[in-house]
């Protein structure tokens, strides 16, 4: 029998409704579609964590957990390295590697993947569990990352406060695959989200000066809904009313009057939020997609190379300006959030890659020229959930004005099979090996027939490479 919802009402809070359901659904009410969606997410995650696994802030995160954990040993493998670490600390390693190069999924929570992931990955360590039931509890955890901002009124409005959503929303996330995959009933269910919904927090300060502390965040969200999963377990009790409480509660705490509670539920059981998340075929914030797409198709199409083009305008508003408009960039984070440098080095290069941000490229004549060229006006009305256009200025007077709606890799237009392969190809062969590649992304497409999920996390480093405790 399918999971049922039950109706909030004076008895059923939003939290104990969430876990009614989640704590009963099983992997033969998933539509195939939402399978599907989940073993590409899983395979995403995994090239952009084992890609990211050997940068500084990686390397900064494991020495603090290696420090907090002292002489312990750990069960739960790190992507892409040879130390293993305890399931909490290596969710919070695995998450900011996950997050170290933007190159993780969007949507859900701002970064669903990024939290929910290393999570999962870091109980298989603790006790097997199927592929079905892995495929299960990651399409749980990203159902509840993203209702939870939802519910918080959707990223714009908690983004203009200053909150950054994977911080604050993605808690929630862990913690329901967490609690899945421990098998906890409602009642430790709904504990589990609740003592998650204690543990939230992450701003946007870091945007000032380039800090490490962004990628960190997805890093924290998963370890600490980990951790509250079990504490749950334990027999910790979490507020039953985490969510909507008009006083300490977490939409009034963090988005007081923008929340809408009611959004929480909507389709709970019928429409599986996965469905709203994305994956970046650029090395960059989401947020510049849209304009990159546009370059990438009106250069070709009107024949001109990055010489002809004498000036790029982006027609923005306030908070694209505030987020976006950078034309000093001295490291990997400010490049990948200035729009100037994504369009002078696509310009150039016609790519968006991970090799265009890093190295940076800032010292190229051309590449200069175009971020000083290049203008973001605050002229035009962009709604929640669309980006502006971007006008191009070319140097025979000709003005070319275009605007991309859904930018490559949105759930409107998403990347193909072979694009994804390319992809994670990319990412995955230089840091595995292609044998070893490849022998994931296929234990991936068969999840749901893999007995045992630490046959897939077996394959997350390098073969030969042995596993050391940390």
């Amino acid at each position: 029998m399918a999971a049922q919802v039950k109706p909030v009402g004076a008895s059923r809070t939003l939290t104990e409704s969430l876990a009614d359901y989640w704590s009963t659904a099983r992997y033969e009410d998933l539509p195939a579609q939402t399978v599907r969606l989940a073993k590409r997410f899983l395979l995403d995650t995994l090239a952009a964590g084992i890609a990211g696994a050997h940068t500084e802030v990686v390397d900064a995160a494991l020495a603090a957990a290696q420090v907090s954990v002292e002489a312990t040993s750990g069960s739960a493998t790190l992507w892409g390295r040879s130390e293993t670490l305890p399931a909490p600390m290596a969710a919070m390693v695995n998450g900011t590697a996950a997050h170290a190069l933007e190159l993780d999924d969007f949507g859900g929570c701002g970064h669903s993947g990024a939290v929910v992931i290393p999570a999962l990955c870091a109980l298989a360590g603790r006790h097997a569990f199927s592929g079905k039931e892995a495929i299960t509890a990651l399409v749980a955890g990203y159902d509840l990352a993203a209702r939870t901002l939802e519910g918080a009124g959707g990223y714009r409005p908690v983004n203009d406060l200053g909150w950054h959503s994977t911080g604050i929303c993605g808690s929630f996330g862990a913690a329901a695959a967490s609690a899945k995959l421990l098998n906890l009933d409602a009642g430790r269910f709904a504990d589990a989200l609740g003592v998650a919904g204690t543990f939230t927090g992450g701003i946007w300060a870091f945007l000032a000066d380039g800090a490490m502390t962004k990628r960190f965040h997805p890093g924290k969200a998963s370890e600490n809904g980990l951790s509250a999963a079990l504490l749950a377990q334990a027999g910790m009790t979490g507020p039953r009313q985490v969510l909507e409480a008009e006083w300490g509660g977490f939409y009034s705490t963090y988005v007081k009057d923008k929340a809408t509670p009611e959004a929480t539920l909507l389709g709970l059981g019928r429409e599986f939020r996965i469905a709203r998340s994305g994956m970046k075929p650029y090395a960059c914030c989401r947020g510049l997609h849209a304009c990159q797409d546009t370059l990438f198709e009106l250069m070709p199409e009107l024949g001109v190379k990055s010489g002809q083009i004498a000036g790029m305008v982006v027609h923005g508003n306030d908070q694209y300006r505030l987020q976006f408009d950078r034309v000093e960039v001295g490291n990997l984070l400010e490049a990948q959030f200035s729009i100037q440098y994504a369009l002078a080095v696509g310009a150039v290069s016609g790519r968006g890659t991970l090799d265009q941000f890093t190295p940076l490229h800032t010292d190229d004549p051309e590449v200069q020229r175009l971020m000083r060229a290049t203008k973001v006006l605050a002229d035009r009305v962009v709604k929640p959930g669309e980006y502006p256009p971007l006008e191009l200025v070319l140097s025979d007077g000709r003005r070319i004005e275009r605007h991309t709606r859904f930018a490559k890799g949105a759930p409107e237009r998403p990347l193909s099979d072979d694009e994804l392969h390319v992809k994670v190809s990319s990412l995955l062969d230089p840091a595995l090996g292609a044998a070893r590649a490849r022998e994931l992304a296929d234990c991936v497409a068969n999840l749901d027939s893999v007995r045992d999920f630490r046959e897939l996390v077996r394959l997350l480093v390098p073969e030969g490479r042995a596993q050391r405790a940390a």
